[in-house]
């Protein structure tokens, strides 16, 4: 529960029109709390367009913070995507500490057409239940919202190809610093961020100094001493193994026979300290791909960020072969658009002849792009 002070909050529904023909735009809507300090947000929505015959647009939706204060608040959203019938297709209830001018904080990533008979006129096509429903089906609460298109088994139906965001934002802590002492005689309140700061910090120091340590991780003949306990609590490979393979856990060590040392070292201090080493490139595709086997989904996203910024006509293929395998479709469609964008660069260099060779599903799936966006290359 949260206790700091102040805490506001505030909603918005933002109806979206002809959402599945906004292909590669950015539509923004402004969102401020009234309040002393004025934090304000924009509601973000990149559409990238997928299957263009199917009227197939992939949307993500997030929140970004615009306001010139120079604190950080910390942010907790309950975040919806309905139709214009107020049906439901997902919601999310996400919480993060947000800072002016940084990126935005996608919540959604989800794909929708605006024609069901498009859809019924290639592959195969269904309508049936949501999948926000699959935990409900004991109340049977059908709906028809949901359609499958070649080998993607959930692509929203917009009525009236309209899309409506409802978001209710709170925060916590103030956003510009103030003049107004502080009262003597109260002590100073830690805010969510100090405390946390604070969690961390004793996690870090036990793992650092090897405190009651009861877990042994073993690879290529060195050793990680960890706690059971965070390894259980933060992923659930780690917590499968330690409570059911016992096969791998004689005496107190897991034999680890997949991940480099220095990739398991990232891993298991992203586990105890929520930051992410800085990594050679490599390396932290290697962590990217140990983030999703060990479902770490939170440092695989960190990862797939870090992995964006990385992308150039050298990475691009790999990232996008990476992100295609991991079925991370807001990674695939970042790298895809940059191959898009630098197309006459990238198929010059030895990773496109690879992907060519190794991937050519993959490949064919750009190459139909390129040539359809860009007739100039059809040749």
């Amino acid at each position: 529960m949260r206790t700091e002070n102040p805490v506001h909050e505030g909603d918005l529904k933002w109806i979206i029109h002809n959402a599945s023909k906004l292909a590669r735009r950015h539509r923004i809507s402004n969102y401020s709390l009234q309040m002393e300090c004025q934090p304000e947000f924009q509601i973000v929505a990149k559409f990238n367009e997928r299957y263009p015959e199917a009227h197939v647009t992939n949307v993500n939706i997030g929140i970004q913070r615009i306001d010139s204060g120079d604190k950080s608040v910390y942010v907790t959203a309950i975040a919806q995507l309905l139709n214009t019938d107020g049906e439901e297709y997902c919601r999310e209830e996400v919480s993060f500490t947000c800072r002016s001018g940084a990126a935005p904080f996608y919540i959604f990533s989800e794909l929708f057409s605006d024609s069901a008979s498009k859809l019924s006129n290639f592959y195969r096509f269904r309508k049936g239940i949501s999948s926000d429903d699959i935990d409900d089906l004991f109340h049977f609460k059908w709906k028809n919202l949901v359609a499958s298109y070649g080998n993607v088994n959930r692509i929203f139906i917009l009525p009236k190809d309209i899309l409506v965001v409802k978001v209710h934002i709170k925060t916590f802590g103030c956003c510009t610093s103030t003049d107004i002492e502080e009262v003597p005689d109260v002590p100073e309140r830690l805010t969510l961020k100090s405390h946390v700061d604070q969690l961390l910090n004793d996690f870090k120091r036990a793992y650092q100094h090897q405190e009651l340590t009861d877990i042994d991780l073993v690879v290529d003949d060195k050793t990680i001493r960890a706690h059971k306990f965070v390894l259980q609590a933060r992923s659930p490979v780690f917590r499968n193994i330690c409570e059911h393979n016992l096969s791998k856990t004689t005496a107190g060590t897991i034999k680890i026979d997949d991940i480099e040392y220095t990739v398991l070292q990232a891993l298991i201090w992203y586990l105890y300290t929520a930051i992410v080493q800085k990594l050679q490139y490599n390396d932290l595709c290697d962590l990217y791909e140990t983030a999703d086997k060990y479902q770490v989904s939170s440092l695989q996203k960190e990862c797939a960020e870090i992995l964006k910024s990385m992308i150039s006509v050298d990475t691009a293929c790999r990232i996008l072969v990476l992100a295609d395998l991991h079925n991370d479709s807001y990674l695939r469609q970042e790298a895809v658009d940059y191959i898009w964008s630098n197309f006459a660069k990238v198929k010059a260099t030895k990773e496109w002849e690879l992907m060519m060779h190794s991937h050519q599903k993959l490949a064919s799936d750009v190459l139909e792009k390129v040539c359809n966006f860009r007739p100039e290359v059809k040749s």
